[in-house]
């Protein structure tokens, strides 16, 4: 029980560090080959896998320099052994389009040895793509 509770407390001072902007003390919590997924279309710039620190750290940039949080909530926590599900919702605008975008999500965190080594995203990826075009 004590290792799936610190499963979720490394996901929640994960979340905190990078929503206050403490991106570096965020990414010390991610292992060196973990993979990051997320699907949708290829219009948006954070849509795909990528592998190791160097392709997240890829991924980061491309959500600041196109994404402009508006709201971000979290729901939920739930753990099932080394796996940490989250839940919430968003509003952002769109940089280039200027557009609104707002989506139910659920992150899913896999975690091993206090690190995270796998983020998936499920999240309106239609009203995204759309948010996309000109």
């Amino acid at each position: 029980m004590k290792k799936e509770t610190s499963n979720i407390k490394i996901i929640k001072e994960y979340l905190n560090k990078l929503l206050s902007g403490n991106k570096e003390e965020a990414f010390e919590l991610i292992a060196e080959n973990a993979i990051w997924t997320v699907k949708g279309s290829v219009n948006v710039p954070t849509v795909g896998v990528r592998k190791g620190k160097k392709e997240i750290a890829v991924y980061f940039e491309n959500f600041l320099n196109n994404f402009d949080p508006k709201e971000f909530n979290i729901n939920h926590y739930f753990k099932e052994k080394e796996v940490v599900f989250v839940i919430g919702n968003f509003t952002h605008l769109i940089n280039k389009t200027q557009k609104l975008v707002s989506s139910d999500w659920m992150m899913k965190f896999e975690i091993k040895n206090e690190k995270i080594t796998s983020y998936k995203i499920l999240e309106d990826s239609y009203a995204l793509y759309i948010a996309f075009q000109n």
